[in-house]
């Protein structure tokens, strides 16, 4: 092994070992992306936001510590609310015993953004969760909670948008969502505005700062 290619694997187990560090300590701001625990919801969004390039998260939420104690404000069945730490982690899908979470942080010259985007997430806790993905009602789905909450001194969302598809990878619509509308009495939203936590997590505003798991 060349000095070099030895340098370079030590580098990688840092920053691996730095990734799952038992220290590591949440701020107020980060975003916790999580693959949920198999579900009819979870599966289906899965299934229509899957890359085979990175982890289909289904869900996301923003921490809010406060006097020591951790929160995460999420928007969830049945409306936004503010879950301990430990509860939101305990909910997650597991690889090895470990809770498939990942944490992501703004780049710090976005992070003044914070304090603004935590008050505008918990303003609407107690509001009703997003059922059929209106980006003109007042519900909300996690990816667009986060979305609405993190804005530029002019009031812009930070992070973009995208057309929502809700298509399986051959192009058709999965029974799951079929159903799901009919239900709610709704058109299915495709190519609409919005957002999907898979898509959110690889945005460039962001930088990965600790993973829960180990892949």
């Amino acid at each position: 092994m060349t000095i070099l290619k030895y340098f370079i694997w030590l580098l990688v187990i840092f920053l691996t070992e730095s990734l799952l560090a038992g220290d590591f300590t949440l701020q107020t701001g980060d975003l916790l992306f999580q693959l949920g625990k198999s579900s009819g919801l979870n599966d289906a969004i899965a299934e229509v936001t899957a890359n085979k390039d990175s982890i289909a998260y289904t869900h996301v939420g923003i921490v809010f510590v406060e006097n020591d104690s951790v929160f995460v404000i999420e928007a969830t069945i049945p409306e936004v609310c503010q879950t301990p730490v430990d509860s939101f982690l305990y909910q997650s899908a597991k690889i090895d015993g470990r809770p498939i979470v990942m944490v992501a942080r703004l780049k710090p010259e976005y992070r003044k953004l914070i304090p603004q985007a935590v008050e505008n997430a918990r303003k609407k806790i107690g509001k009703p969760y997003d059922y059929v993905y209106d980006p003109d009602n007042e519900a909300y789905y996690c990816s667009e909670l986060i979305y609405l909450s993190f804005c530029d001194e002019e009031g812009k969302p930070i992070f973009p948008s995208l057309q929502m598809t809700f298509r399986d990878a051959a192009g058709y619509f999965p029974e799951y969502w079929i159903k799901h509308f009919k239900k709610y009495q709704a058109e299915i939203p495709e190519g609409r505005e919005g957002t999907n936590p898979a898509e959110l997590a690889k945005s460039d505003v962001l930088e990965l700062v600790y993973r829960y798991f180990s892949r």
